[in-house]
């Protein structure tokens, strides 16, 4: 009887194993579908682990990389696995333990983070180029495009509508300089959102097949906690220090910080305003009028969104339905 119990589970990793597969070889034969691939290839093995166990979630993993490898070849397999296999095993490893989700995300992201440094660090040293040739493969690429424009004479066309060459040199140095500024907060919001995007993924496919008794709170409940406040005003004053008394490095970890507040405090407010939708049972066609309103005045709506979830915290509307866990 043990017997057959282990020969099950052999065969219900290999399954996985072979899905995993299909998963990653879809997105890379189809381009378009990649970035979703890259992300939720690892689901398969997050459930494997909540049916069975942590050791054969390892070993189809293992199996799936070498099949990959075969397709793909070894580098790009190898870049894959770095940045996402660490994430599907731990998820799969606090989904079985039954772990609370705020910590479960916290580490996700955490770990999600440092395979994404790690993939790039395994990328340098494979293609042999340095943690600056990104960026001067970018100003590059940017000069032969301006080159082309020029060879063209779609500059010439540009001039009539008051853009000049320089101007648009300007424009493209300027946000070069801008992507190095906010490399870390990139990096930061990327491992992010594939934890997030990733777990959201897992959660939902475990709560079809009953693996799971309850997930995360309805959208309109989730509330940032009062003291996530810290963290915009640390961002604030060390942008102005920097700004004030020439510390490049203030400057840059403050506008960082800002930079990775912004998605989360305005998806703070988007919550909020789910909230007062909710309560005020807005009839579908008002609902779908806000929503083309604030499509024509989006920067506007986006700085409300921002200011809302920066102080939505400190009231206690939400608050109280979320202790009654949405009741």
């Amino acid at each position: 009887m043990q017997t057959h119990g282990r020969v099950a589970a052999l065969a219900e990793g290999a399954l996985m194993a072979a899905l995993t597969v299909v998963l990653v070889l879809a997105g890379y034969f189809i381009p378009l579908f990649q970035f979703l691939t890259n992300i939720i290839w690892t689901v398969p093995i997050v459930v494997l682990i909540v049916r069975q166990d942590l050791r054969l979630g390892v070993m189809a993993t293992f199996v799936s990389g070498l099949v990959i490898a075969l397709f793909t070849g070894p580098v790009n397999a190898a870049l894959l696995f770095s940045q996402f296999a660490a994430l599907g095993l731990m998820y799969g490893y606090l989904f079985k333990i039954k772990a609370r989700p705020g910590p479960t995300l916290m580490l996700g992201a955490a770990v999600a983070l440092l395979s994404l440094l790690f993939s790039l660090f395994l990328t340098a040293k494979l293609t042999r180029l340095p943690w600056g040739g990104l960026f001067q493969e970018l100003e590059a690429t940017f000069n032969y495009t301006l080159e082309f424009y020029r060879r063209t004479g779609i500059l010439e066309r540009m001039g009539q509508q008051g853009m000049t060459p320089e101007q648009i040199q300007a424009a493209l140095t300027s946000m070069i300089d801008l992507s190095k500024l906010l490399l870390p907060g990139i990096l930061i919001s990327a491992a992010l959102m594939a934890a997030f995007v990733n777990y959201l993924v897992a959660q939902r496919i475990l709560l079809r097949l009953r693996l799971l008794e309850k997930g995360l709170l309805p959208f309109r409940l989730w509330q940032l906690p009062w003291y996530a406040v810290w963290g915009v005003i640390a961002g604030l004053g060390l942008w102005q220090l920097g700004d004030y008394y020439h510390l490049d490095l203030a400057h840059r970890v403050g506008v960082n910080i800002l930079y990775i507040y912004i998605p989360l405090l305005a998806g703070n407010g988007l919550a909020a305003v789910a909230f007062i939708f909710h309560k005020l049972r807005l009839a579908p066609i008002l609902r779908v009028g806000v929503v083309v309103f604030a499509l024509f005045y989006l920067p506007v709506v986006l700085i409300s969104l921002i200011t809302l979830g920066l102080f939505d915290p400190f009231l206690s509307y939400r608050r109280t339905h979320v202790a009654g866990k949405g009741e």
